[in-house]
């Protein structure tokens, strides 16, 4: 059975709250500056993987209007946190929202709603402006076993309104048993997660409808790839030892 890809679909002809011909596809943060060969290779991969997809469920008359928004700039990005990247990419979406937002009249009235609430103006507008993608040194060393195994690169996606912490939550120390969160709780919440390069349109069509994020989601190392749950750690190592 094939992908009907239905929100993202949908999301592309709502045209009562976006404007006509808004891109699709998510900003994209880089992290890890030490393989340049590896990071576009990554890129690339994505690109060719969001072409399968789209192809594969014929709907390729969307890749048009896919545009990948791509932040590189090292003296800002370099080592940075996903609490960094969370509050330049929340930023740049209020940036970009009276170009996106049908009229300034339904903006001016997003915004009054969202006073509130625990989420922005943004959060009806679909995956592109509440959720984006970094690459850190794990995501790009993730490239290696491609040749290797059924693995495949992974890159992180990140909630732009779960984990948003005050400045002194934001130094925890990192459970040594988990790539991020304070405690031994599967289910922490950390605002992050893995995804594979080949789940690149699942994923945005599932983050069309951002309530979707919390019922898929699974804490660091595990990884939800959307057919099953698997230990990005265990699956490594099982490599390595084979090698």
């Amino acid at each position: 059975m094939l992908d009907s890809y239905m929100q993202l679909a949908a999301s592309r002809s709502n045209q009562r709250t976006k404007k006509q011909d808004i891109p699709w596809g998510f900003a994209i943060y880089r992290c890890s500056y030490k393989d340049e060969s590896a990071w576009n290779r990554l890129l690339q991969h994505i690109e060719e993987e969001i072409k399968s997809s789209l192809e594969v469920s014929e709907i390729k008359h969307l890749l048009p209007y896919h545009q990948l928004v791509i932040n590189d700039d090292i003296s800002k990005f370099k080592g940075a946190t996903s609490h960094e990247i969370r509050d330049h990419f929340n930023a740049w979406v209020q940036e970009q929202l009276p170009q996106i937002v049908a009229s300034p009249e339904l903006l001016e009235s997003l915004r009054s709603e969202s006073a509130t609430s625990e989420f922005g103006p943004q959060y009806g507008l679909g995956a592109r402006y509440n959720f984006c993608l970094f690459v850190d040194d794990f995501c790009l060393e993730s490239l290696k076993y491609v040749n290797k195994s059924s693995f495949d690169p992974v890159v992180k996606i990140l909630s732009g309104f779960c984990g948003d912490l005050t400045p002194q939550e934001k130094n925890y120390q990192i459970h040594p048993d988990w790539h991020d969160g304070e405690t031994d709780d599967e289910f922490e919440m950390v605002g992050w997660m893995y995804i594979p390069v080949h789940s690149y349109v699942w994923w945005y069509d599932a983050m069309e409808e951002p309530a979707d994020w919390e019922p898929n989601y699974s804490r660091p190392p595990i990884m939800n790839t959307g057919l099953s749950f698997e230990n990005l750690d265990e699956m490594r190592a099982q490599i390595a030892s084979r090698s």
